[in-house]
């Protein structure tokens, strides 16, 4: 057993120790500092207690560079000087896309039959040659900073009102929400530090931009705008308004880096009739909003898009899958699971006033199936039910089994 103690996050853990010895890559995707690495960390402490020896385990962070591993030759030869050979082995590969084809070293420890763990800090190591090479061989957890119901356990309070506020103002990084009871000076700090470690390494850094003015403007942005409707065009306009002159072409790209480097996730329009995706545009949600708060300032106009912004990751965590749903001539804010057993969720800040309700019912009410129905609040609302559909608080809401 390590000396270390770990908070456990058995929604993660539990997939990863289901997929022990299956016949598949296991791959933990997610914003750096998110966890990843503490989850392998706490899956290698249960396999040495379930007595698989220290030459059946190998674990290289690669984001190390005193490895002195550059190419994946050199990871192999690393590897395997680790154990004690690899069929049955256990290997743990920590940041794997900073190895220049990194895919050739995975993939020769799948072929020699030992059960392989990866992560990485960008959505496109799934779309790699790791895929092509391994298609259906390859197992996505994707890992997201704790979800409210995780966080209360890191935290060392039981005021859950406080909690609720102290998460949507500063996030659920691990390293932040610990550092709220310890040392709260220097949560700021922080998340500015994650901040410009993922920007700059897995934005600029990556994809080789020179200057980074105007990916950082639009960074600013897309989390100001964070729950409205977002065109590629609409932001090239508000880049040219700000006396950067771009095409549409140039922002699409910087958006989807910023997507790949998992800062932003993009919920795309579903038509709940044809159950076909919309070519149209899309609303953006950031992955943590304690590193929006740290870019744009925190504003009480902005306070219906944050509350989005929790529900929406929230849903991801639960379900995976997540859509803004058209119905006819309105909106639903989100449609989960649309694919399989669908339901359907209305976010806002309060519903008291009865033009308000109105304004949130009616689209749920316009859905012609019979998948559950609910409208998340921030504020509390009397009554639980309105012709059938579920009227919660956030607060409950996240809260609930």
């Amino acid at each position: 057993m390590s000396d270390s103690v770990f908070i456990p996050r058995e929604h993660y853990m539990s997939r990863i120790r289901d997929s022990r010895d299956s016949d598949f890559i296991k791959i933990l995707t997610g914003i750096r500092r998110c966890g990843k690495s503490t989850l392998m960390k706490m899956f290698i402490d249960e396999l040495r207690d379930s007595g698989v020896p220290d030459d059946r385990i190998c674990s290289i962070d690669l984001d190390d560079e005193g490895t002195g591993i550059e190419t994946f030759r050199e990871l192999i030869d690393a590897v395997e000087s680790k154990l004690k050979g690899f069929d049955g082995s256990y290997i743990f590969l920590d940041e794997v896309q900073n190895i220049p084809e990194w895919e050739r070293a995975v993939s020769t420890f799948y072929v020699r039959k030992a059960d392989v763990y990866i992560t990485g800090s960008n959505s496109d190591i799934l779309s790699s040659e790791l895929s092509t090479k391994l298609s259906g061989r390859c197992l996505e957890i994707r890992v997201q900073p704790l979800a409210f119901s995780e966080y209360v356990i890191f935290r060392e309070s039981d005021d859950r009102t406080r909690l609720l506020k102290d998460y949507i103002r500063y996030g659920g990084f691990p390293a932040v929400s610990l550092a709220m009871d310890r040392m709260p000076a220097q949560v700021v700090d922080i998340l500015d530090g994650i901040y410009n470690t993922v920007f700059n390494k897995d934005v600029i850094g990556r994809h080789e931009i020179r200057g980074n003015a105007m990916i950082n403007h639009l960074c600013r942005y897309l989390m100001k705008n964070i729950g409205d409707r977002t065109s590629v065009r609409g932001a090239a306009n508000y880049m040219t308004g700000k006396g950067m002159r771009t095409q549409p072409p140039t922002i699409d790209e910087y958006i989807g880096f910023l997507e790949e480097a998992l800062l932003f996730s993009r919920a795309r329009r579903l038509d709940s009739k044809a159950k076909e995706y919309l070519r149209t545009a899309d609303k953006f949600f950031v992955a943590d909003l304690g590193i929006r708060h740290c870019r744009v300032p925190f504003h009480p106009d902005d306070l219906d898009g944050i509350i989005e912004n929790v529900v929406y990751n929230e849903l991801v965590y639960r379900f995976g899958d997540v859509a803004v749903c058209s119905v006819g001539q309105y909106e639903v804010d989100f449609v989960a699971d649309p694919m399989g057993a669908p339901s359907y969720y209305q976010v806002a800040v309060s519903i008291a006033d009865s033009a308000a309700r109105d304004r949130e019912l009616r689209p749920l009410k316009a859905i012609g199936d019979n998948y559950p129905k609910t409208v998340i609040t921030y504020d509390s609302f009397l009554m639980a039910d309105i012709d059938g559909i579920r009227i919660v608080s956030l607060m409950d809401w996240l809260t609930e089994s």
